[in-house]
């Protein structure tokens, strides 16, 4: 499945092994999906399309919602910077699970024990009007879920152990949109994407005689540089044609 979040793909899309999505539903203006039978412009997967289309921003005034929850907590903020002509769209989300967690975790253990689990979103995106046939947009999204334990003993000698699983998307998007004639359209976009796990392990023992220290990460990811540009031409009302060129640099 190919996943677009303001044309960029998205390589994870869930949180919480897929209990929670990604995308913070007070940030998106909407959602196409296309089931099958998707145009070559989407090449390179093999089943459907779902495209997620974020705010842009009010131009008029600054403008808020937010909302409290038993394990998560978001707000959103957008208005104008110079009105009429630029605006921006501000949202985050967080869980606090691993707070609440901390002192049933601390009541089970021997020693000096912490940890627990939690993910957040921030997204970002400002709107600029260059003209009445040009407009500007810059996009960022930014997520992560991690895992942490950590645990110190000092019954005998002092142990320390940590460790952390940690994993999440970064995307961004420069767009210019521009309007050639009533027939002819433009549509310009650099992009990135990048997702990560990291999973690290670390033990700390401290003796009378001298330290000892053992290390272990894993590290894997996929990062994608991207340009693309599309045109629509509309000739007469009886046709509709679409060409462009797309490029992506994958690591």
């Amino acid at each position: 499945n190919l996943i677009l979040s303001d044309g960029v793909p998205v390589y994870n899309a869930s949180h919480l092994f897929g209990f929670f999505s990604v995308f913070n539903a007070d940030a998106i203006k909407n959602v196409r999906l296309t089931k099958g039978g998707f145009p070559a412009r989407y090449g390179g997967r093999l089943s459907s399309v779902l495209e997620i289309d974020m705010k842009e921003g009010n131009m008029k005034k600054i403008e808020g919602e937010g909302s409290i929850g038993i394990v998560a907590s978001k707000l959103t903020l957008q208005g104008p910077i110079i009105k009429d002509k630029t605006a921006f769209i501000i949202s985050g989300r967080r869980t606090y699970i691993d707070l609440l967690t901390q002192p049933f975790i601390k009541r089970a253990s021997d020693g000096d024990a912490s940890g627990g689990y939690f993910f957040y979103d921030l997204n970002a995106k400002i709107n600029h009007k260059l003209s009445e046939k040009d407009r500007l947009y810059l996009s960022f999204y930014r997520g992560k879920d991690l895992f942490y334990v950590s645990n110190r003993d000092t019954e005998d000698y002092v142990s320390e152990s940590e460790v952390g699983i940690g994993w999440g998307n970064i995307t961004s998007a420069l767009r210019w949109n521009h309007l050639f004639s009533n027939k002819l359209f433009s549509n310009t976009i650099l992009t990135y994407s990048r997702y990560f796990l990291d999973v690290e392990f670390e033990n700390r023992y401290e003796y009378p005689e001298g330290n000892e220290e053992f290390r272990f990460a894993y590290y894997s990811g996929i990062e994608d540089y991207g340009a693309k540009i599309d045109f629509d031409y509309l000739p007469n009302p009886n046709h509709y044609v679409r060409f462009g060129f797309n490029h992506t640099y994958h690591t």
